[in-house]
């Protein structure tokens, strides 16, 4: 499949989820605290008194790396590049949290497209396991 036509079915995704989603934030913690519920407490810690903005914050930036994983993935390599380590080292996040909110995000996408919409799956689990790969490679 051409880039072109990637980039078309990702924009589909995303509008429709937005659609019969709205905001994606809740639904992506609430899945995320469902299978990291000890990330929860780091969250309220790391959040300052406003956990959610720091939810939200967070998965703008996980959305903003599916979305441009396409068209600029070394963007997302040199920021995952730092952006992992950093939340192990200096913050005590777990990569496996940081993992955890990309396949919470993904999931929620996911769930939003017809099942008939193979093309568009596929995509999704094209996109998956580059950023889960890159995680990966980034983890100390």
């Amino acid at each position: 499949m051409v880039e072109e036509d990637k980039q078309a079915l990702l924009e589909t995704s995303l509008e429709r989820a937005a659609d019969r989603l709205g905001d994606i934030t809740d639904p992506v913690m609430n899945r995320y605290y469902a299978v990291h519920p000890g990330a929860r407490k780091s969250f309220q810690e790391h959040g300052l008194g406003n956990t959610v903005k720091l939810e939200a914050e967070m998965v703008e930036s996980v959305v903003y790396c599916l979305m441009t994983w396409l068209d600029r993935p070394e963007e997302i390599r040199i920021m995952f590049g730092s952006t992992v380590p950093h939340h192990e080292e200096a913050l005590a996040v777990n990569s496996d949290w940081f993992s955890g909110l990309v396949d919470a995000a993904v999931h929620v996408i996911v769930e939003t497209i017809p099942d008939t919409h193979q093309d568009e799956h596929a995509l999704w689990q094209e996109i998956h396991k580059g950023l889960s790969d890159l995680i990966a490679d980034a983890r100390y």
